[in-house]
């Protein structure tokens, strides 16, 4: 099992691997009915990496599109707001 860390910096450089997580949060998010961040950790598990609730929250936000340095602008609740799919937001995946 790849940990956090190494999942996050293949993550920003690897297409198929952003591709392969967006599809499995698709699927856990249809079929489980589970906030996006908890997909996102779902599916990533199942590539091999074990990655805490943070780290899956963050990559949430970055499929949003969002630089860091917009995530350091975003209150806790917004950032919370996308991690958790909120509805007034643009989806996701």
């Amino acid at each position: 099992m790849k940990d956090a860390k190494q999942f996050f910096s293949e993550f920003m450089d690897n297409d198929i691997l952003r591709n392969k997580i967006s599809d499995g949060m698709r699927r856990f998010i249809e079929s489980e009915g589970i906030e996006p961040w908890q997909a996102g950790q779902k599916a990533a598990f199942e590539l091999g990496y074990d990655i805490p609730d943070e780290v899956a929250k963050t990559i949430v936000i970055r499929m949003q599109g969002i630089s860091d340095d917009d995530l350091k602008e975003l209150s806790e609740e917004e950032a919370k707001a996308i991690a958790s799919g909120d509805p007034h937001l643009p989806a996701c995946c």
